[in-house]
């Protein structure tokens, strides 16, 4: 059973506008896309920045620590940055 992403309606599947709202129908399961590809390869990126943040604390053959934190904290903003922008785009 699938629901108006506007309203909340329920639809069948063959249905192309919300007969409730007169919203056209957006699928859930529609692909993600390149923006959506981008956001799980920034995601990646953010876990292995922080990781190798944490391990520069404690060894000495990763980079210094003040580089692995702007790193990270530039990933997790462009994360977040990201993300909005994905969530805009579904609407």
């Amino acid at each position: 059973m699938e629901k108006c992403l506007d309203c909340n309606a329920i639809l069948t599947k063959e249905e192309k506008i919300c007969f409730t709202c007169g919203a056209p129908v957006r699928r859930k399961d529609e692909g993600a896309g390149v923006a959506g590809n981008l956001v799980r390869i920034i995601n990646v990126l953010l876990v292995i920045s922080g990781v190798l943040t944490l391990a520069s604390i404690f060894f000495s053959f990763t980079p210094p620590f003040a580089k692995c934190a702007v790193a990270t904290l530039i990933l997790g903003i462009v994360k977040s940055s990201a993300a909005q922008m994905v969530e805009r785009k579904k609407k």
